[in-house]
């Protein structure tokens, strides 16, 4: 019964070694890194000058609403380009898009 069940194994394996690899991070860690890229942004800053971030709020899949004072920003995060070899496993490296502020004064 062991013969049958090494050669099994070596095939499962090799399968699953074969499989292409795509790591992330977990959502809430990826969410925690759109947040603080966000923050960290300096258009996002100079969006709302001396008013400041109010709040941030995901409202789709990648979109989010900044609002700070009587302005609110479209942010979104889109993908970067591939550079790495096949195989790479890493989190996800991403840019974040602004969009046009828009004030109601």
């Amino acid at each position: 019964m062991r013969a049958f069940a090494l050669p099994g194994l070596a095939v499962l394996a090799g399968l699953t070694a074969a499989l292409p690899v795509e790591a992330a991070l977990p959502p809430q860690y990826q969410r925690q890194a759109e947040l603080a890229a966000i923050i960290a942004d300096m258009g996002v800053a100079e969006a709302f000058g001396f008013a400041g971030v109010d709040a941030i709020e995901l409202i789709a899949p990648d979109h989010y609403l900044v609002r700070g004072g009587a302005c609110v920003l479209s942010v979104t995060i889109e993908d970067l380009p591939n550079t790495h070899d096949a195989g790479w496993a890493g989190p996800r490296e991403f840019k974040v898009v602004l969009g046009t502020p828009a004030c109601s004064q």
